[in-house]
């Protein structure tokens, strides 16, 4: 069978002549007017193991003596499910991540260099959490070292020297040029910034997100949006180094690389993680008005946390599944336990 068009040829140049054109086209058309009516409907995305996990976690969330919430993105799928994920919490310090990445863009644009050095604040003007705090006065430190220091260790000292050097408003001008009107800096805000004042007094000095927020943060961050690529691949080499690993990170076996910043006050605990398992996800948890606030390992808010990350861990990967051991306990985190002579 021949289907030309050469002209001469004696050969039509209507596909319609031609049956073999004729029947594909045919079946096409009966094809698409299959799906337009949904009598076959198109290859469904599989399912998320987040949807069936939904209430294990709700329960957590009911139980908690305070208020709870978290949200959970299957990274592979999309789907994303929460509890109070809307709501605004004490952020701690996982508002550290939102600090390293303004420092990112701004390096990025030019403004700032990771080998520019800033000095260590007056004794009497350093918060006594971790490193810095210690060091002697005159010493300075490169942009890099802090980041490490504040994202690594939680830093509290390294952390206010880097806001303040990139500025809390700028921080503010970015997460609401976003879209994310929950997400704040609260460290020495502008007495002008009203805004900022006003959300420093109801959550505390470090600054204040969602659980919803910042695992878009999280998202930009893992898919290589929230900066340049390589500026994206680095914010998650540094927090894939987390010395303060007793919350989502304990839940999850050593060999998977988690990328995560937690958070602490009195009042709330707190933590944000992609965690690259076989089936990459990415959970947020923000607890406030903690009834329990003890500084212990069995605190209701660090076990709360735990829970999370476990049936999290155990319902996306049940073909393996993961339990830290009771005994794994004496080898948490001391916070180094620095005195000063």
């Amino acid at each position: 069978m021949v289907c030309g068009s050469r002209k001469g040829t004696g050969v039509s140049n209507s596909p319609l002549q031609c049956p073999l054109l004729r029947d594909m086209i045919q079946g096409m058309s009966a094809l698409a007017a299959l799906i337009a009516a949904g009598l076959l409907a198109p290859p469904k995305a599989p399912a998320s193991h987040l949807l069936g996990l939904k209430p294990k976690l709700d329960a957590v969330a009911h139980s908690f003596q305070g208020r709870l919430g978290y949200c959970a993105m299957d990274l592979t799928t999309g789907t994303v499910i929460g509890y109070r994920h809307e709501e605004r919490y004490p952020s701690a310090s996982t508002i550290k991540t939102v600090v390293m990445l303004e420092l990112y863009k701004q390096v990025e644009e030019g403004k700032l260099k990771m080998t520019d050095k800033l000095e260590v604040p007056p004794v009497g003007k350093r918060n006594m959490s971790m490193w810095t705090a210690h060091l002697l006065e005159g010493t300075k430190v490169d942009l890099d070292g802090l980041t490490q220091l504040m994202m690594n260790v939680s830093d509290n000292t390294a952390t206010v020297m880097l806001a303040n050097h990139v500025g809390v408003e700028n921080i503010e001008k970015r997460m609401l040029g976003w879209g994310f009107e929950n997400t704040a800096c609260t460290i020495n805000v502008p007495a002008t910034n009203e805004r900022l004042v006003r959300l420093r007094k109801t959550f505390a000095n470090m600054g204040v997100t969602s659980p919803y927020e910042m695992a878009q943060i999280l998202k930009m961050i893992h898919e290589g949006k929230a900066a340049s690529p390589e500026a994206c691949e680095k914010m998650i080499r540094i927090m894939s180094s987390q010395y303060w690993d007793d919350f989502i990170d304990w839940s999850v076996p050593n060999d998977v690389v988690i990328a995560s910043k937690v958070g602490a006050l009195q009042r709330s605990r707190s933590d944000s993680a992609i965690v690259y398992g076989p089936r990459p996800y990415i959970i947020t948890v923000y607890t406030d008005n903690a009834k329990d606030r003890r500084w212990e390992w069995d605190t209701e808010g660090h076990t709360a946390i735990r829970k999370i990350g476990e049936i999290l861990w155990n319902g996306m990967n049940p073909e393996r599944p993961y339990f830290a051991k009771p005994a794994s306990q004496k080898w948490a985190p001391t916070g180094g336990g620095v005195e000063d002579s």
